[in-house]
């Protein structure tokens, strides 16, 4: 028994969930390069034009399963272990009967959805296509996500990586096999990324059939409040990830406004960049909120505010880190999806150039949010993302192109992200009495 973490304990604690988040945002990236690649930059606006939607089943999926960890893992640490397996088991069955209708639904109105998302001329039937198989892959798509965040929760980090690892794999050989190979095209990327999602979220699901797993499947509870306090509490992540979606759509309009479809082309390919800086922060939020939630259940407030306290010293050394790498290869991570000379490579080159500033901010951003969700605080983890994205992002991608065109919505989100750090600061130092870190 401890009173305090120590730096390297830390360190194996989210490092393997920093690989997995970190794998789980090569699925896009892989997509948008073999799509890029081998399709051509048309497809891969295309990608970025669906990935609102996409954005709406992780929104879904990572808001249950954090939002459910916190609650489960909240009663594990209180001794309710029956108590805590009934309601594992019912978020699980609930995940997969949401994933089922919102098929259905999507199917149905499939062509609202792309009216919706601006889908129009050359990019339609990229779009469609693209959509239509993440639709049909909505279910593993979201066990995916809710199942690895459980594994992660009772200490099976390491299987959760391996997971995610295999289905990246997995998910990049097949890139190269539908759309190299078979010609598929736009689809055989779409059909590739639902089957990396599909084994992992199989296999994972097979951990919590076993009796002796500190959770495993029981008569699920008939509380409905506890889906509706997942959703409370997991509610900034469903919030980040639409608001991630919006974002997207409103880059999309201004870009096609301002620089026609290369600009669309350029920011898929800094929000590519993005996805995978981000995932780092994801995974280091996903790999301590668990012991956040168990320690405050608990009442170990010494090691509590260990964890807190050491967890912002590295995020902000990460943040330093990956701002660095970024700026000293953007040549190199550009050509990855483009070759240098043309118009879309020097558009993303200028673009990440002012975006990647804010990378120095996004990590603080998710850790706080990440640990008032563990406390159970949805409310105000939903009000830090509501503010950064729907209201500072937004509003800058609009309103700061029409005093400096393109490089107006370059700069919106590194002005957004320090306004949201502000907002992160005034919450945690009200809260900081309350739960004691």
């Amino acid at each position: 028994m401890e009173s305090k973490f120590k730096i390297s304990q830390v360190f194996r604690l989210v490092f393997p969930t920093i690989l997995m988040m970190s794998f789980m945002s090569l699925y896009t990236i892989v997509d948008g390069a073999f799509v890029s690649r081998f399709v051509g930059t048309d497809a891969l606006s295309a990608v970025n034009i669906a990935y609102p939607y996409v954005n709406f089943l992780l929104g879904t999926s990572i808001m249950l399963g954090s939002g459910g960890c916190a609650l489960v893992m909240t009663k594990l640490g209180e001794g309710k272990e029956i108590e805590a397996k009934r309601d594992f088991s019912l978020i699980i069955l609930f995940t997969f009967c949401l994933s089922i209708a919102i098929i259905i639904a999507s199917i149905i109105f499939i062509e609202y959805i792309l009216k919706l998302l601006q889908a129009e001329n050359s990019l339609y039937d990229y779009t469609k296509s693209y959509l239509f198989y993440m639709i049909v892959f909505a279910t593993p798509t979201m066990l995916k996500y809710v199942v690895e965040q459980f594994l992660v929760a009772i200490n099976k980090a390491k299987i959760a990586l391996i997971l995610s690892v295999s289905g990246g794999i997995l998910n990049i050989v097949l890139d190269y096999l539908f759309i190299v190979t078979f010609g598929f095209g736009i689809k055989g990327a779409a059909i590739a990324t639902g089957l990396g999602y599909a084994v992992p979220a199989l296999i994972g699901l097979s951990f919590f059939i076993k009796k002796t797993s500190l959770l495993h499947f029981t008569k699920p509870s008939k509380n409905k409040a506890v889906i509706l306090k997942s959703c409370s509490n997991g509610s900034s992540e469903m919030v980040s990830q639409l608001s991630s979606g919006i974002i997207t759509f409103l880059f999309n309009v201004v870009m096609l406004k301002y620089v026609g479809e290369d600009g669309v082309a350029a920011i898929t390919i800094i929000l590519y960049i993005q996805y995978l800086v981000t995932a780092v922060f994801l995974g280091y939020s996903i790999g301590v909120a668990p012991r956040i939630s168990f320690f405050y259940g608990n009442k170990d407030i010494p090691m509590l505010k260990s964890l807190i306290s050491i967890s912002i010293k590295l995020v902000f050394l990460i943040s330093f880190i990956a701002y660095i790498i970024i700026i000293s290869s953007s040549s190199l991570l550009v050509r990855f999806f483009t070759e240098p000379g043309t118009n879309v490579f020097k558009l993303t080159m200028d673009g990440l150039k002012i975006y990647s500033v804010s990378f120095l901010i996004v990590g603080i951003l998710i850790f706080i949010s990440g640990m008032f969700t563990a406390f159970s605080n949805g409310r105000v983890s939903a009000i830090i993302s509501f503010l950064r994205a729907l209201v500072f992002e937004s509003t800058g991608i609009v309103v700061l192109p029409m005093f400096f065109g393109v490089t107006g919505a370059w700069l919106a989100v590194p002005i957004a992200r320090l306004l949201g750090a502000l907002v992160c600061l005034y919450y945690y130092k009200k809260f900081k009495p309350i739960y004691n870190y």
